[in-house]
């Protein structure tokens, strides 16, 4: 094989990877999710929630590629389900925080009661080493 074969080869199971890769976290999702009631972007917005504390409308807006209306109308939703409350800073009374609440931190661990702690483990082992492999591609 040349060395053009060779990267147009390479180049072919780079897409094929990420594509596959893709397609197989989407499953994941609709696999967790598919007796639940909330959409996609409200469960990945409660893991948000659930690993930095709190986000604001335009915190959210931009992680989901969302209008800031689109945001806030997720959060009335999940308010709604009492799931998340907004939160005003002390420092500035304008500023309103989306946060979880006890009742938004036992959906979340319900999402995932299904699954044996092996099986997470694993699937976070994976997850990691692929995050790692694109952290080093990045410097």
């Amino acid at each position: 094989m040349s060395t053009e074969q060779d990267k147009q080869y390479a180049i072919h199971k780079v897409m094929e990877s990420m594509a596959n890769v893709q397609q197989k976290s989407q499953f994941f999702i609709d696999m967790i999710t598919k007796q639940e009631t909330l959409t996609h972007n409200q469960i990945l917005l409660l893991f948000q929630l659930r690993l930095i504390g709190s986000l604001n409308i335009t915190d959210i807006s931009e992680r989901f590629i969302i209008t800031p209306g689109a945001a806030s109308s997720m959060c009335d939703k999940l308010e709604e389900a009492g799931l998340i409350e907004r939160v005003r800073t002390k420092e500035d009374r304008r500023v309103v925080n989306i946060v979880l609440t006890e009742q938004g931190h036992q959906r979340i661990l319900h999402i995932f009661e299904a699954f044996p702690t092996s099986e997470l483990n694993k699937i976070s082992g994976t997850l990691e080493q692929i995050n790692e492999l694109m952290d080093k591609m990045m410097n």
